[in-house]
């Protein structure tokens, strides 16, 4: 080529991609070398290079110190080119070459330049799209500074595949590979396999076939190696892993966020003298924890039930989703709704999540998903009168924070304050549950000294309960609005709250001090007691005396019906009897006796199942046609929840319906009465005349659902021939010869099975959507003539709510 570039002389060559070349460069009219990458393009577009120059003018807009400059866009012979600064040094991908991985003393300096730079752009509107290695240089003075802010990745692919996909596969959020929709948490997605790179040496995800890294990339959690988080801190394990979420509502919001997370991390605040006693508790904890996973379990439920996104359609289908990965939390939230209090609520015969969410709000299932996960893990443990005394006063300030909160900012705000003021005293039920000992002394501490108990706390552990609480909360990644909650208020009057994320907390904080006047009094003394929380809280929560000894009485009844459901005994509990003191009737507080392991007990709704792998259950018919298939051995369970299904169906069309929610239902009872991997619905997109994905049940089964993608022109497979004839149709064996070349390659690419159902949904025999369902291994499948009866009638009440829906 020639050896001017515009006017600049070239000296030498740098490196080169695909569609591009970098040159070392001399401007002879400043006088300075300068980097200069050239774009050739297959097919020149003036249009398109009028839009690219004029994004690169935008983008040499940007002057921060961790961001290489552009100096100069311009266009020749058809041809872009970018001058860049020339920064002295090396990428970081040969930088990492050569050191392997760093440890976090120094990579997360890198990381905190490289977020710097990325959270300015963003500031200006700009999302850079191809954040990776090589677009990090590593000056002389160990600086990083970040390149090449998209222009040229959008520029490559546009004159490749039209301007589909832009950037590096390896380093691309799953929503934009399976959506192409970016955004600047797309962003976070490629800084969080940054950091990853930074702290493990390689790759997440290597290796040359683009397509199966893309499809990991959209189907499988990415996380850091065994070896590698074993000689990491938990908190920044975490902080990795919120980064490279999945879904992009569930990692941080900005650039600007995660670099706060990070330096947080690396200079943590110093709080006064205790700091050293504070962060050796907090790190004895986290190392106890490892060993002891019931409550980083439990924080990982909690914490995905907590970030659900609220848009409508989603959320449901992901709550009902996390709800029903755990068979056992799935029968007793459906226990909790059917049992006398919520039936009065509007509730009552409901058998599936989905449609417990359509009658009792999304806010009120989460809440109970919340209060039994947290029950079941105070389970079974050496101190377990103790923790129940605990969760019975979480459960108590929850349901109280509700009716205060619902009466002073509205019905939508209480589920919220629920949260917040179950989890104001985490810090306490941390400590109970892992220093019972401990615990023990700061009760006696308490007795002795007649002092605060944050103040205890810190005497015996180094650090309050409350300081303890949000710590392990941060690290859990609970949403800020729970930490925040977990903040004591100063003592006297307390200010009127300056917004929803105050008023929680004043919520949490006042529920919480009412259930220590019932926990901790005397009844003689407890009317003094509520005076003074009446006085203290009611400027800020417009409550009085009355108004909260109402509070308590209508929160009593609650906790006393919740504990008969689960079959909880409160009078075999310290606390339990002190809300009996407090003048509530022995009939109302007293449940049933329990069971001789004082667990759940039993429901009155059918305990199923999953359906066991039928491996030794052979189809009596290779056709993929059900004709004659074999029954299960569980064909009651199945049948009792099928039946259950048809009846939440059914009461849901003669309401005023969502078609979503009535479809929502269908698939759910089919998930769950079938034991099927996973349960997918499609939809009929008229103007594209294709089949698409839109929501589903089982593991990544929204993921899944958006692969799902074909037109509806007449091809010779298994889908088409459902979908054309109207025809119910069963792959026992996708491999089988005579079936295997009736299986479309969308599909083996979309998901691994073996066999599937396919159930198509006809109007005027034209379909307009299909239910699809399936299990791993070839025939796991097996469905009797009366639940393929059963299951008919599920997808004609679907058909029944489309034709009504209009």
């Amino acid at each position: 080529m020639s050896r001017k570039v515009g006017r600049f002389e070239i000296i030498r060559e740098l490196g080169r991609g695909a569609q591009s070349v970098v040159y070392l460069a001399r401007d002879p009219h400043l006088q300075r070398q300068v980097a200069i990458k050239t774009l050739h393009f297959a097919r020149p577009d003036a249009q398109q290079n009028s839009q690219l120059l004029a994004e690169a003018r935008m983008v040499s807009q940007l002057r921060h110190p961790n961001i290489v400059p552009i100096f100069e866009a311009a266009e020749e012979q058809g041809d872009l080119y970018l001058v860049f600064q020339l920064v002295p040094g090396r990428n970081l991908a040969e930088h990492l070459q050569t050191t392997g991985a760093l440890p976090p003393a120094r990579a997360l300096p890198i990381m905190l330049a490289i977020l710097d730079a990325v959270a300015h752009a963003h500031a200006a509107g700009i999302i850079h799209r191809d954040l990776k290695p090589s677009n990090i240089l590593i000056d002389d003075d160990a600086v990083a500074r970040v390149m090449d802010f998209g222009i040229a990745a959008r520029a490559e692919a546009r004159s490749t595949d039209g301007g589909q996909l832009t950037g590096t596969p390896a380093y691309m959020a799953p929503e934009y590979i399976a959506e192409r929709r970016s955004s600047e948490r797309s962003d976070i997605f490629a800084a969080g396999l940054v950091l990853y790179e930074l702290l493990v040496g390689r790759r997440a995800l290597a290796g040359s076939d683009v397509q199966q890294v893309m499809r990991r990339l959209i189907s499988e959690d990415i996380r850091l190696p065994a070896e590698t988080i074993g000689l990491l801190d938990e908190r920044l394990v975490h902080l990795v892993h919120r980064a490279l979420e999945r879904d992009p509502a569930n990692r941080y919001e900005s650039a600007a966020q995660m670099r706060e997370a990070l330096d947080e991390h690396l200079h943590p605040s110093p709080l006064g003298e205790a700091n050293d006693a504070r962060q050796s508790t907090i790190d004895f904890l986290l190392r106890r924890m490892r060993h002891k996973s019931d409550f980083p379990a439990l924080s990982e439920s909690v914490s995905a039930i907590n970030r659900i996104a609220t848009a409508e359609n989603q959320s449901v289908s992901q709550l009902a989703n996390t709800i029903l990965k755990d068979f056992s939390l799935t029968n007793k939230i459906l226990r909790m709704v059917n049992s006398a209090y919520y039936q009065q609520a509007g509730g009552g015969n409901i058998s599936t999540v989905s449609r417990a969410v359509v009658v009792l709000g999304l806010d009120a299932v989460r809440s109970m998903a919340i209060t039994v996960l947290l029950l079941e893990h105070l389970q079974n443990k050496e101190n377990a009168d103790q923790l129940k005394d605990e969760f019975l006063r979480a459960n108590l300030a929850g349901v109280l924070a509700r009716d205060i909160g619902s009466r002073v900012a509205g019905r939508s705000e209480g589920e919220e304050a629920f949260i917040c003021a179950m989890f104001h005293n985490l810090g306490r039920l941390l400590s109970q549950y892992y220093f019972p000992e401990e615990s023990a002394e700061i009760r006696r501490v308490l007795l002795q000294r007649n002092c605060a108990e944050d103040a205890a706390a810190q005497q015996v552990l180094g650090i309050s309960f409350a300081d303890l609480g949000m710590a392990i909360a941060q690290t859990w990644g609970f949403p800020r609005q729970i930490v925040n909650s977990m903040r004591r208020l100063p003592a006297g009057s307390v200010r009127r709250p300056l917004g929803s994320e105050d008023r929680f907390r004043v919520l949490a904080a006042l529920s919480n001090e009412l259930c220590g006047v019932i926990a901790e009094n005397p009844s003689e003394q407890q009317p003094k007691e509520l005076r003074r929380i009446a006085g203290r809280f009611g400027e800020a929560i417009a409550v009085d005396e009355q108004d909260l000894r109402q509070a308590v009485d209508r929160s009593l009844e609650q906790v006393a019906e919740f504990a008969r459901s689960i079959r909880l005994n409160l009078q075999q509990t310290r606390v339990g009897r002190q809300l009996k003191a407090w003048g509530a009737s022995q009939a109302s507080l007293v449940a049933p006796p329990p069971p001789a392991d004082d667990g759940l007990g039993d429901s009155a709704l059918p305990e199923l199942a999953a359906v066991p792998a039928a491996a030794d259950q052979a189809p009596e018919a290779a056709d993929a046609v059900f004709a004659g298939i074999a029954g299960s051995n569980d064909g009651g369970a199945r049948t009792a929840t099928l039946l259950a299904g048809i009846q939440d169906v059914s009461n849901a069309l003669v309401s005023d319906f969502r078609l979503n929610d009535v479809l929502r239902i269908t698939l759910e009872t089919m998930y769950r009465a079938m034991g099927f991997r996973r349960v997918i619905l499609c939809v009929r997109d008229q103007r594209s005349n294709s089949m698409l994905g839109r929501f589903g049940f089982g593991p990544d089964a929204l993921e899944v659902a958006k692969r799902f993608r074909f037109s509806l022109v007449f091809s010779p497979d298994i889908f088409h021939a459902a979908l054309v004839n109207g025809v119910d149709i069963l792959i026992s064996d996708t491999n089988d010869p005579k079936i295997a070349a009736r299986i479309p390659d969308w599909f083996r690419k979309a998901v691994v099975a073996e066999t599937f159902v396919v159930l198509p949904l006809c109007i005027k025999r034209s379909p307009v959507a299909m239910i699809y369902a399936d299990r791993a291994r070839a025939g796991e499948i097996v469905i009797s003539g009366d639940d393929l009866s059963l299951l008919r009638t599920l997808r004609n009440q679907a058909v029944l709510a489309i034709k009504q829906s209009g």
